[in-house]
């Protein structure tokens, strides 16, 4: 073996030593510090000692708690009584819906206004009260002077009164295609629909001059003399308003 082998082998035997003492020290430490039996757990007269030094400490009792009073709201300062309140606080706000005024329907026709010095009248005042018709003929005096106090006086009044009338046309004499003889209507009803109106919705019309010309599909306005008061034909009574007519002006003049 040579001289430099040699101080290699003698620091392996000293490695091999400094580890081996090392294991030894330290199962040595473990068994050492290793606690017995009788120190691993503690006995009751142990636990009994440790016990008496402990001191309980009582929970107190809970305390109920008052609650706090709710705090009232901010009442709003009244105005003196003798200063009058701000608008605001007594007008609503404006509302569109209110400004606009609605139109209400009162179901009467408007009385037209007066043309050429004809009064307007309407069959909503001519029509205005019950009639009652006899089945039977008229042949005295006493019985004419019944069914004449059937009429009011505010219709009374406009007999033999300059008038102007809208209705509709039913032709009773037509000469060279003009209406000579008709009846002025409040609706369309015994025109179109056969339909028997009352006996102070008509107005028998007899045309002065050549005639009209026959316009039976829309309102038309009559301007006459107008007369109140029971038409008799052979004692039966046909009508209660006449009128002797002027002139005549369709839709498309009104």
């Amino acid at each position: 073996m040579s001289t430099q082998e040699k101080p290699d082998l003698w620091k392996g035997y000293v490695l091999k030593a400094v580890v081996a003492a090392l294991v030894v020290f330290a199962g040595y430490k473990v068994f050492v510090d290793k606690p017995s039996p009788e120190q691993a757990a503690p006995t009751q007269d142990q636990l009994d000692s440790l016990s008496e030094s402990i001191e309980l400490i009582e929970e107190p009792e809970p305390v109920e708690e008052t609650p706090a009073p709710e705090a009232k709201p901010e009442e709003t300062p009244k105005p003196p009584a003798d200063e009058a309140p701000p608008a605001a606080a007594t007008e609503p706000p404006p509302n569109l819906v209110e400004l606009v005024q609605p139109f209400v329907e009162t179901g009467e026709e408007l009385p037209p206004e007066a043309i050429d010095g004809y009064q307007g009248v309407t069959f909503d005042k001519l029509a205005s009260f019950a009639y009652e018709v006899p089945l039977d003929p008229v042949t005295n005096k006493v019985e004419l002077a019944k069914l004449n106090a059937q009429i009011p006086e505010r219709i009374k009044s406009l007999d033999k009164k300059a008038v102007a009338i809208r209705g509709f046309m039913l032709p009773l004499k037509v000469e060279n295609g003009l209406v000579t003889e008709l009846l002025i209507m409040r609706d369309q009803s015994m025109c179109c629909f056969g339909t028997v109106p009352k006996i102070n919705e008509w107005i028998n019309i007899r045309m002065a001059g050549e005639g009209v010309q026959p316009i039976m599909d829309q309102p038309i306005t009559l301007m006459g003399q107008l007369k109140v008061g029971e038409v008799l034909e052979n004692d039966y009574l046909v009508g209660i308003y006449e009128m002797e007519g002027d002139r005549m002006i369709g839709p498309l003049d009104l």
